[in-house]
């Protein structure tokens, strides 16, 4: 009876957990470097409050960096753009955006699926050159059992975003709007 009391208020309560720190990825590095791209700044990625909290069961996925998972998105494609050595803090070429979608699933009983939406955005000073939704997808490995699914769609997280980005510097437009 005890155990269900505990259990019970864990459910009602619930649970937070931050997303693991982000990782860049040398693919995407050599992705961006072979694109012979200028060196790059990054600006703000806006996010709507419904979009800065991900249901993982009864727990939520929150950003471990700033207030958003726009400051973990902006956090993410400076890392990248500073392993590939093409970011620079005064460059007037600036990818900015907004978040469009962003859910991690864990309801199935072996697959977890991940989507992120970003409308990216790249200004040359004043002069918008790249205005382009791009989506990225996840699948990993999940379980009926909540102890497994959630660290596991927490971890996810970041493969997420790697694809994301991946999918960014992949895009032709994108390339060409800051070569």
């Amino acid at each position: 009876m005890r155990y269900l009391l505990l259990l019970s208020i864990m459910i009602i309560s619930g649970c937070s957990v931050a997303t693991p720190p982000y990782e860049p990825t040398i693919s995407n590095a050599q992705v961006i470097k072979k694109s012979d791209v200028k060196p790059l700044n990054v600006g703000h990625f806006k996010t709507d409050k419904n979009l800065n909290s991900i249901s993982l069961r009864a727990s939520s996925l929150n950003s471990s960096v700033g207030n958003s998972f726009g400051d973990y998105l902006t956090k993410a494609l400076s890392e990248e753009l500073k392993l590939a050595k093409v970011w620079s803090g005064v460059s007037n070429t600036v990818v900015s955006g907004e978040l469009l979608e962003n859910d991690i699933d864990i309801s199935g009983f072996s697959i977890g699926t991940g989507v992120i939406s970003v409308k990216f955005m790249v200004k040359k000073g004043e002069e918008l050159v790249f205005d382009k939704n791009i989506t990225a997808n996840h699948e990993f490995e999940s379980s009926f059992m909540g102890n497994i699914a959630i660290p596991n769609g927490q971890m996810s997280y970041v493969d997420l975003v790697q694809n994301l980005v991946k999918a960014l510097f992949s895009d032709p437009d994108f390339i060409k709007a800051v070569s």
